[in-house]
């Protein structure tokens, strides 16, 4: 029974052989040759599109080809390029003015404390920035009395100081721990909500501050899922700082509309999560419009899927606490007139 089953399948074999040879033959041998290297060739690049597609989103592909298309037009790209030209001739021509007759080595011999003389001097140069430059400087008044005058004195008492030898600065980490002990109580640490687990530690400033929790959940997902192709959803409001981050730490970063009020939507981050996104991330507020994104629903959309959510707070986020309980005044204010009347 074996031997006729084998039989059978050999000359079904045999049939099926001499078939497609008689049809191939009427083909020539080079055609049989290229074909299929230009139908992998073909298969290839229809990848290589979808792909693109996939990662830029058809809108920003489409306005690509079409920007493209317009270059290709004679004078097009010259008057580009001269435009862009132009940015750059505008930007050297600053800074050369700045950079005239500055030091480019060390002196041969100390300024001693003519360089401080040198330095109220070139201070002199710099623009007022008081009341009139928001989001740039932090502290008011003047600078020899008030509050200044005391962080001028604070900066020149540790100055020196290098916090990573806690053995030897000990009051300097003390200070760090109070100081992020203090921020998370004013950003909610000791509410249910938070579940009590609270750390932290001090930044150059807000970029290093992105950059640091990025890197976090990057690890920490990696720890968890075992990702290591990671991707992380931000809104097209969020800081440019995430950008960097992406760039340093190898993640691809998904950019997505906001809604019509300007705030991240849920809806579409949700559509963008897959198995390799560690976080989203929502701002209170946002940098460009002051807008502060839906955290609670970011925070349920994050919990469901098991990822990371950074909430970017920066100096908005020490506002909010006051204003919350500006928030709560009014209100009662307003209750008691209605009461009054």
């Amino acid at each position: 029974m074996d031997s006729l089953t084998s039989s059978s399948m050999k000359s079904m074999l045999i049939q099926a052989r001499g078939s497609l040879n008689s049809r191939l033959s009427e083909f020539e041998p080079l055609v049989l040759l290229v074909a299929p290297l230009l139908t992998l060739f073909l298969a290839q690049f229809i990848g290589s599109v979808f792909g693109v597609v996939h990662d830029k989103g058809l809108k920003a592909c489409l306005l690509g080809l079409i920007m493209g298309f317009l270059k290709m037009i004679p004078g097009v790209q010259k008057y580009i390029d001269a435009e862009k030209q132009k940015v750059v001739d505008q930007l050297q021509s600053g800074s050369s003015s700045k950079k005239k007759n500055r030091a480019e080595e060390l002196p041969v011999k100390g300024l001693g404390v003519e360089v401080l003389e040198k330095m109220e001097t070139e201070k002199r140069n710099d623009a007022i920035w008081q009341g009139k430059c928001s989001g740039t400087v932090y502290i008011g008044g003047s600078e020899s009395e008030g509050h200044f005058a005391l962080i001028n004195q604070a900066c020149s008492m540790f100055a020196h100081t290098n916090p990573l030898h806690i053995d030897v600065f000990q009051s300097v980490v003390r200070f760090e721990s109070e100081v992020v002990a203090m921020t998370a109580a004013l950003l909610g640490s000791r509410e249910t909500a938070s579940g009590g687990q609270i750390c932290g530690n001090m930044t150059s400033g807000g970029t290093e501050s992105i950059v640091l929790a990025v890197k976090s959940s990057r690890d920490y997902m990696k720890y968890k899922k075992g990702i290591t192709r990671p991707e992380m959803i931000i809104p097209e409001s969020g800081h440019s700082a995430y950008d960097k981050a992406a760039q340093y730490f190898n993640i691809k970063l998904w950019r997505v509309p906001v809604d019509k009020e300007f705030r991240a939507d849920v809806k579409a981050i949700r559509r963008h999560i897959n198995r390799n996104t560690i976080m989203i991330v929502g701002s209170a507020p946002g940098f460009p419009h002051g807008i502060i994104d839906p955290i609670e629903e970011l925070g349920q959309l994050a919990l469901s899927y098991g990822i990371c959510l950074h909430v970017d707070l920066c100096l908005g986020g020490f506002v909010l606490p006051f204003a919350r309980k500006l928030g709560e005044l009014v209100q009662f204010s307003t209750r008691n007139h209605e009461i009054r009347k």
